[in-house]
């Protein structure tokens, strides 16, 4: 009886709307959940007009969330969000108990689908992704620190802020104006951020060279200095010179200055 009145409610909210008015739709929204006759005759009695504010309040709390987390991609989307939006909300439905996160579990059942889209610009995902990342590294926990890092090393690794992360796309989103009235499309060139959170609590970026990009991930990853930069010019088919030396340093020597990197990682115990 239970599970029938919980797959009744999740219909009425999550399903195509029932209208109130309509006898046939309401006692088909009932049969179709197997709801007993006994919770019929209450539903009916207490009205189902009740019902249908309370599914306009749970689909405007999730519509208000994936805005606020991504304003400019739904902006752009424009009436699609909300077609979008409803082919979520009945084929696959929020997982999560946090309204913040079900913009990301909205954007990974869509994207697939505006990729078959031609009304949808092809830059959207990356918008989107762009808009969802900004929100996760501003909202990631800062880490106490046991020790002060020390002075970097190539037998060590690095230890980054904990509100950080290194994201690529096909599009330049990140130059598009904050602007939701805007719709410039981005120049279609692959992109790669380092994004951070800074010591005054604004999310930043810095793009950088594919050499970068990977020496940076290999760190993330526990790598040493010195192993990340033998395996990313291994990967990108260049020689460890000066150059690339130089170059790695006047990275980490920028991301240091920002408060992104504070310094040498713990040793290898």
């Amino acid at each position: 009886m239970q599970r029938a009145l919980e797959n009744a409610m999740a219909d009425l909210v999550l399903g195509d709307e029932v209208d109130p008015t309509d006898e046939r739709a309401v006692d088909a929204w009932l049969e179709r959940n197997a709801v007993p006759e006994e919770d019929r005759r209450a539903i009916l009695e207490q009205g189902v007009e009740r019902l249908s504010v309370y599914r306009s309040l749970v689909r405007g709390n999730i519509r208000r969330a994936i805005a606020d987390v991504a304003p400019r991609t739904v902006a752009r989307l424009g009436e699609l969000f909300d077609e979008y939006l409803g082919k979520f909300l009945r084929e696959r439905a929020p997982r999560t108990h946090y309204l913040r996160d079900v913009t990301v579990e909205w954007l990974d059942f869509s994207e697939p689908l505006w990729c078959a889209d031609e009304r949808v610009p092809d830059y959207l995902a990356d918008l989107a992704r762009h808009e969802c990342t900004r929100i996760e590294i501003g909202a990631r926990e800062s880490k106490d620190r046991d020790r002060e890092p020390g002075e970097l090393s190539l037998d060590r690794g690095v230890e980054l802020v904990p509100a950080a992360r290194v994201v690529r796309y096909r599009y330049a989103v990140h130059q598009l104006s904050d602007e939701q009235s805007d719709r410039t499309a981005p120049q279609k060139r692959g992109t790669t951020l380092f994004v951070y959170r800074s010591p005054e609590h604004e999310v930043r970026y810095l793009e950088l060279s594919p050499l970068a990009a990977l020496v940076l991930e290999a760190l993330a990853d526990g790598a040493t200095l010195g192993s990340a930069i033998k395996d990313a010019c291994a990967q990108q088919g260049v020689e460890i010179d000066d150059a690339v030396l130089s170059g790695t340093a006047t990275v980490l020597a920028d991301l240091a200055a920002r408060g992104a990197l504070l310094g040498s990682a713990a040793p290898a115990t």
